[in-house]
């Protein structure tokens, strides 16, 4: 079974906020409400992680974040529709008439910079 996925780029992504997280500055701030039992028990796993109670929950929803992700962009084929699959993204796109009169006009954007 072939797999295509767009993990890899995800992956960079995700390797990229990796890193900017430890050698950036981070502006943004998530806020959130919690019983006191769950902050207790945040705390309690962030401490045997060695860790800050900040470190711990952002590191914990980035890979629930990855993961929700995942699931999202990833898909398995069998050979023969893999085959298919490859061969429709290789084949030169149809020319559409309407689409491409559509494209030939002006659009709205073009007349906006035309005004300004």
């Amino acid at each position: 079974m072939w797999t295509l996925c767009v993990q890899y780029v995800i992956f960079l992504m995700a390797k990229e906020e990796v890193i900017s997280m430890t050698t950036k500055q981070k502006n943004d701030r998530i806020d959130v409400r919690v019983k006191s039992s769950q902050k207790s028990y945040l705390m309690h796993a962030a401490t045997l992680r060695d860790v800050k109670l900040s470190t711990f929950v952002l590191e914990s929803a980035m890979k629930e974040a990855e993961e929700v992700v995942n699931q999202n962009v990833h898909f398995a084929l069998p050979d023969k529709q893999w085959k298919a699959f490859c061969e429709a993204l290789d084949r030169p796109a149809r020319e559409i008439p309407r689409l491409k009169k559509l494209f030939a006009k002006p659009s709205l954007f073009d007349e906006q910079k035309a005004a300004s």
